[in-house]
């Protein structure tokens, strides 16, 4: 035996070895992938959301004690689009706060409750595309004498925020005079402007709009929005792409394709009003 050969016979075994363990690997591999979220929901014959039960209008229960609302109503489409039947779903109410853990733990397939997306919201929750445009309004008691976002400015009023950082910061920013206070849901926002606690909120522009056409003899929204317009999507545990792009290309067809009808039907029940127009491609100029 040469030299050259005792030296390499090592060598060999090892990456025989090597070899061997990368092929077993392998053939394993596609037998451990784990299953899309998609085909555990369709395995189980419906859709589990997880929703608020007070932000109107968007999620909250009416009189009867049911959960309606424009997110609640596309939350059916999502179903409808996959079972026919827009029953086929359960929904889970959450807090603020408790929106995320319902989703990373598997209690939810996804989430939709009136969410803006924020960077920092997507290093712990997947977003589909947005699938409303909204700012942060303001509605404010019309006693309180306030007629723009200077006049609210004052050490005299107080802002009812919501339990989150972007509402803090925002108000830093823009309202850096006011006291607050700080609350759980929109609900007990809009309770605590109504009764005086506080004498503006601010929240989701639709949802701020919503309280003031339904109020208009004590409050009234004011002109301006706190910073830009801003994005409200649906919102999934991160890692599954199957999942994200089912919902995703939903969103996409329910708001510039073949679905889009559905949606100005939505906008037209809940806002009154027509949802930004359909995107043409227009080809090369």
């Amino acid at each position: 035996m040469s030299p050259l050969f005792r030296l390499l016979r090592p060598c060999a075994g090892a990456l025989a070895g090597l070899f061997l363990g990368l092929a077993a690997s392998l053939q394993a591999g596609p037998a451990q992938a784990q299953a899309s979220r998609l085909d555990e929901v369709v395995q189980r014959g419906k859709l589990i959301v997880a929703t608020f039960a007070s932000s109107p209008p968007l999620c909250f229960t009416d009189d009867k004690g049911q959960l309606v609302g424009f997110d609640i109503d596309v939350a059916k489409l999502i179903a409808k689009s996959m079972f026919g039947d827009e029953k086929k779903i359960e929904f889970v109410t959450v807090t603020s706060e408790g929106r995320w853990p319902s989703v990373l733990s598997g209690r939810a397939d996804l989430g939709i409750a009136s969410t803006t997306v924020y960077p920092d919201r997507a290093l712990r929750v997947a977003f589909t595309r947005p699938y409303m445009d909204a700012g942060i309004g303001v509605l404010v008691r019309r006693d309180a004498g306030v007629k723009s976002l200077t006049d609210l400015n004052n050490a005299k009023f107080t802002l009812a925020n919501l339990s989150n950082p972007q509402m803090a910061d925002r108000q830093k920013r823009f309202l850096p005079n006011v006291k607050t206070l700080t609350f759980d849901t929109a609900s007990a926002m809009f309770l605590a402007v109504k009764s005086g606690q506080a004498q503006a909120m601010q929240f989701d522009s639709p949802v701020i709009d919503w309280y003031g056409k339904e109020n208009t003899a004590d409050l009234m929204v004011l002109p301006e929005l706190l910073g830009n317009v801003q994005n409200n999507a649906i919102f999934m545990k991160p890692g599954d792409f199957t999942w994200w792009l089912y919902l995703d290309t939903f969103v996409q067809e329910l708001t510039t394709g073949s679905r889009y009808a559905e949606y100005v039907e939505l906008y037209q029940k809940w806002f009154g009003r027509n949802p930004p127009p359909q995107r043409f491609y227009t080809g090369a100029r």
